[in-house]
């Protein structure tokens, strides 16, 4: 068994390591070899204490050899033990800790243990009770009814479906892990430090870096014509950490926004569409600010229902302002203590077309622009700038060399990661880390990254953050789509200033692609148009932002979160809830399986060896023949007594049974194993007793 197990590990090893076949006459050699010298290799390491530096082989080979122990362990449990519940309670816990604290989310793997477990105790509890009824001779004691068994499964399948569809309360704890690290190992709680954050939409980006938690909660639904990002807002000054930005309001109006918008996204050149869309904030959730795609427009007064936080009753009247730099709309009340949520409103917007001929045009940015957006921190690393300079060098156009380097990070070994992300150290600038150390990160690092080196080469840039479009889950009626837009789809990009267009987005980041259009004017349009000037479709596929950091580590939206929705854009969501359900299904569908092989395991083995000793039963096997009678007989639950004779038995037995072939096949086996006889011819003679005793035993 040992050397089969360890084969089946190697070939496992070679099917993820190495190519080729592992049955040609190289191959598998070849993965042996191997596995000798990396193995020898690997026990020098661990007898020195340098676990560290294990190759992904060896570890891949100490997991084979663990996940054998547990079924060693679980076969020693429930076959010989009968005992489960240890097991299970020590899986539970397991799988709880990684939910807790890790970035695993084992709900689905919590809900499949609970229902295995409570199956196999069940049956466990069932094989108890045979033994009891086998001790006293019950016939048929190993059956268990297919009545019950088709009762056990409906019960659990009620009970997960019932527990899974109900509501849930929303955590009564605060989480856990920052508390123990603050308290165990002296880390700062959130908001300090380099905790783990949480994914969504925050205040404070003046620290970037890091992992983050996933949260698919809802933010908002919005009934919009197509997928378009949201903006909540930009900031300018790179420190070399993070972005901050001090507001720039504009005097305060009511809410008549029509005629008095004096924060302009775009120039002269460019086409806008003017669009309508209804935003509806999740229950609990809401902001003091808007979320807008394109140029705001308006405001619909009729849609407007907000709340202020510690207020009931008759609500003031609220008042907007503008921040003219960062496109924040805020509102508020006369009193400055009051923190305003919009919890639902209708906006105008104008969606933007940009002419690729004007935005490869020379001009000349206006001296406000040009001090604002080319800011950047006197240590910045040189070789930052001399990266920017390389990717642009070819290129004479404004349009050009930022597509350059929107696209350089798509082709030279950057990773997209979200947990494994380091925070630069004190001094340490935050995009030189990720340019030419790391090269692994989220939106923050690109968007950052793309920024910072188009200032070093004279281009103003500034950094966005807001929501990607979120999850498309209903056509409306009117022609409109109904988005979902959860904590998962927060994001940060790029816009850059063209003189005569005004701000254009840009996508930076691996695995998203920007959803602006591009066209080119018809009299100027020309055969040499690149891909990238292509005019993109408005109903292409969205990539939804899976992972960005905005909401600081332990904090919350003000007003609460939203309900626990799974949205991680719209085709992983679809595909991530059909797998779980498919998961839940096929282990039904096992257990189903696991129970009709169980009930019918004692009649499979009787014809097995029916069939066994019909084909290859001799005289010289005829011993063996009857002590496998035996056994069949014992796993019937008709056992021979302590002190009980083979022929009390044998008579015991025909009783029972009602044949009378036990009896003479007793006295053949007393005279062959007893007395010294040769068999010549017994087992031609009785083979028939034998099997007509185990059809028998068949029900």
């Amino acid at each position: 068994m040992i050397p089969s197990l360890l084969l089946g590990s190697i070939y496992g090893l070679h099917y993820i390591f190495h190519e080729g076949s592992f049955f040609s006459r190289e191959g598998g050699m070849e993965t042996i070899r191997f596995f000798l010298s990396d193995g020898w290799y690997n026990i020098k390491l661990i007898f020195s204490w340098e676990l560290s530096m294990l190759t992904d082989f060896f570890r891949t080979f100490l997991l084979f050899m663990l996940l054998l122990l547990i079924c060693y362990l679980l076969y020693f449990w429930i076959f010989h033990t009968k005992k489960i519940f240890f097991f299970l309670l020590a899986t539970v816990i397991y799988i709880t800790v990684l939910d807790t604290f890790t970035m695993v989310d084992a709900s689905m793997a919590i809900i499949r243990i609970v229902v295995i477990g409570f199956f196999i105790v069940t049956l466990l509890h069932m094989l108890k009770i045979q033994e009891e009824e086998k001790a006293i001779g019950k016939r048929g004691s190993s059956y268990i009814s297919s009545a019950w068994m088709y009762t056990l499964i409906f019960m659990i399948v009620i009970a997960t479906s019932v527990g899974y569809a109900a509501p849930k309360f929303d955590p009564q704890w605060e989480d856990p892990v920052p508390v123990f690290r603050h308290y165990v190992l002296g880390e700062d709680l959130p908001g300090f430090g380099d905790g783990v954050r949480r994914v969504g939409y925050g205040v404070d980006d003046a620290r970037l870096g890091g992992g983050f938690v996933q949260d698919y909660s809802t933010v908002f639904y919005a009934e919009v014509e197509g997928p378009m990002y949201w903006r909540g807002e930009s900031k300018y000054e790179y420190t070399g950490h993070g972005w901050v930005s001090e507001p720039v309001l504009s005097n305060s109006y009511s809410l008549f926004l029509e005629d008095e918008i004096d924060y302009y996204m775009y120039g002269r050149s460019t086409v806008v569409e003017d669009r309508d869309v209804r935003i509806t904030m999740e229950e609990g959730v809401g902001f003091n600010h808007l979320f807008y795609p394109g140029q705001l427009h308006g405001l619909n007064l009729d849609s407007l229902n907000y709340r202020i936080s510690g207020r009931s009753g008759n609500l003031p009247a609220i008042e907007f302002f503008t921040d003219s730099v960062a496109g924040k709309v805020l509102a508020q009340t006369e009193q400055p203590d009051d923190y305003v949520v919009l919890m639902e409103y209708e906006l105008t917007y104008g969606e933007p077309s940009f002419a690729l001929n004007v935005l490869k045009e020379d001009g000349e940015d206006p001296e406000s622009i040009r001090e604002r957006y080319l800011q950047l921190p006197d240590d910045l690393p040189q070789r930052v700038v001399d990266l920017a300079e390389d990717i642009t060098a070819e290129y004479d156009n404004r349009y050009d060399k930022v597509v350059a380097v929107e696209q350089y990070f798509s082709g030279n070994g950057f990773e997209y990661e979200t947990v494994d992300v380091p925070i630069p150290e004190e001094g340490q600038d935050y995009v030189d880390q990720f340019l030419f150390e790391t090269q692994r990160g989220y939106c923050d690092n690109y968007s950052t990254a793309m920024a910072v080196m188009l200032r070093s080469v004279g281009i103003p840039t500034r950094w966005v953050k807001g929501f990607t479009p979120g999850e498309e889950v209903e056509r409306l009626s009117n022609g409109r789509y109904l988005y979902e837009v959860s904590n998962n789809n927060a994001h940060s990009w790029v816009e850059v200033y063209f003189p005569d267009a005004g701000w254009v987005p840009f996508e930076p980041t691996q695995g998203f692609t920007n959803n602006v259009d591009f066209h080119e004017e018809e009299e100027e349009s020309t055969e040499e148009t690149t891909e990238e000037e292509t005019t993109e479709p408005e109903d292409r596929e969205q990539m939804d932002d899976p992972d960005s950091p905005f909401l600081e580590e332990g904090d919350d939206f003000e007003g609460g979160s939203g309900l626990d929705r799974n949205d991680q854009g719209g085709f992983n969501f679809s595909l991530r809830e059909s797998l779980t359900w498919k998961n839940f299904f096929i282990s039904l569908l096992v257990i189903g399986m696991v129970v009709v092989v169980y009930q019918k395991i004692t009649i499979l083995q009787n014809n097995y060896f029916l069939l066994h000793y019909r084909f290859l039963g001799t005289d010289e096997r005829f011993k063996s023949a009857y002590r496998r009678l035996l056994w069949m007989l014992k796993n019937e639950g008709i056992t021979r007594e302590d002190g009980e004779t083979l022929r009390e038995y044998a008579k015991r037995v025909d009783r029972i049974l009602g044949t009378s072939g036990m009896g003479t096949l007793t006295e053949t086996y007393e005279k062959v194993y007893y007395g010294g006889k040769v068999p010549e011819g017994d087992w031609k003679e009785q083979s028939k007793d034998w099997e007509e005793l185990v059809k028998q035993l068949n029900p």
